[in-house]
């Protein structure tokens, strides 16, 4: 009787370790990233910096943005997966996309795979920055907003991969979608492959625009002061989640917003907006788990130096955190089958942000 009394209290604060780890209290002692990730593997080298990949809808090819040695600004480039039975083991060879002398980001295939679409400054002059367009404390969370920076669509860009001297490369950003001084970047497709959901500065503030596949029929969705951008559609098309630093405290936070359509199917506005974390925190890279439509996200909670990988539901509840490894984890995205996980980190031997994939066991918790 005694034994079993004295066992009891150990029994009740396992228990409540295990309870506070889903929301942070004992994570670190009794979570690992084995619990969710497997056979974590590194996918580019030679870059001074690579990252921000997305899958083909048959998980087949990776569009991502990299910096070649002896360029300082980003360029796109496709590489196709390989495989050793179900398991992604690396990528072919990667072909650049975007020409010289620009600033090149944010790729995107087409549902149906025979488009991809991206940002560049292609035909226009970079402009001079002295300071980043977002920067957090110390600055080492930060990036640019190029002016100039167009949308491009890429039709039969598989034909053109194949045809492209791998060394040199291939200049796909030919049709531009959208035409003006602006920064048009953060583009991706809804799942019928109709509409592309955008950030644009167009109308002097960061906000989320979407448009026709065909660049027609531009309008604005949000009008909030602030940033609204990497805006991606739900699995459904009904929704979009965006990140936001509306709240003017240099934070970003998690937002997702139900579409308004017409009679036809045109996006014509948002119903309603939702605000699914706000922690004082930079919340940001979300996208979505395409079967159960959980969020996976990078944020600072542990810290500007090392961004970790959290996920949480639909409804921004039960944020449990994914990776657990020092250096910045970050812009997390999912194969389609939502089988595998892609994101980018710092976790490298010579501390250089390089693209990353794991196998991925979805979380109990969040059923």
């Amino acid at each position: 009787m005694i034994t079993a009394l004295r066992r009891r209290p150990i029994l009740v604060l396992i228990s409540f370790c295990i309870t506070l780890a889903f929301a942070g209290g004992c994570a670190g002692r009794i979570r690992t990233e084995a619990d969710t990730l497997s056979g974590i593997r590194q996918l580019t080298t030679g870059f001074g910096r690579a990252g921000e990949g997305y899958f083909s809808a048959d998980s087949n090819w990776v569009v991502f943005q990299a910096t070649p040695p002896g360029e300082r600004q980003y360029q796109m480039y496709i590489a196709r997966v390989i495989r050793e039975g179900p398991e992604v083991v690396g990528l072919s060879r990667p072909v650049r996309v975007s020409p010289s002398n620009s600033a090149s980001t944010c790729g995107n295939f087409s549902p149906d795979g025979n488009t991809l679409i991206f940002s560049s400054t292609a035909g226009n002059a970079l402009a001079p920055q002295t300071a980043p367009g977002f920067q957090r404390g110390s600055g080492t969370y930060q990036w640019n907003f190029e002016k100039g920076m167009e949308i491009f669509r890429a039709d039969g860009w598989q034909s053109a991969i194949a045809a492209a001297d791998p060394t040199r490369g291939v200049d796909l950003a030919r049709h531009k979608l959208t035409s003006n001084n602006a920064y048009d970047a953060e583009a991706t497709y809804s799942p019928d492959g109709k509409h592309i959901v955008f950030t644009s500065d167009r109308d002097g503030d960061l906000d989320i625009y979407t448009m026709r596949a065909d660049g027609t029929d531009v309008i604005r969705i949000t009008d909030k002061p602030g940033y609204d951008g990497g805006p991606f559609f739900s699995p459904n098309g009904k929704r979009i989640l965006f990140r936001s630093d509306r709240s003017g405290d240099k934070a970003l936070q998690i937002y997702t917003a139900v579409l308004k359509f017409d009679g036809a199917g045109n996006i014509v506005g948002v119903e309603r907006e939702t605000q699914l974390t706000a922690d004082g925190h930079l919340n940001w890279g979300p996208s979505w788990h395409p079967i159960t439509r959980a969020i996976i996200y990078a944020s600072s909670k542990i810290g500007h130096d090392n961004y970790e990988l959290f996920m949480m539901r639909p409804d921004g509840s039960r944020p449990i955190r994914i990776t657990y490894t020092p250096g910045a984890d970050i812009l997390p995205v999912f194969s389609p089958d939502g089988k595998m996980l892609m994101w980018s980190s710092k976790r490298t031997a010579d501390n250089t942000t390089q693209l990353f994939i794991a196998n991925f066991k979805y979380p109990a918790y969040l059923k």
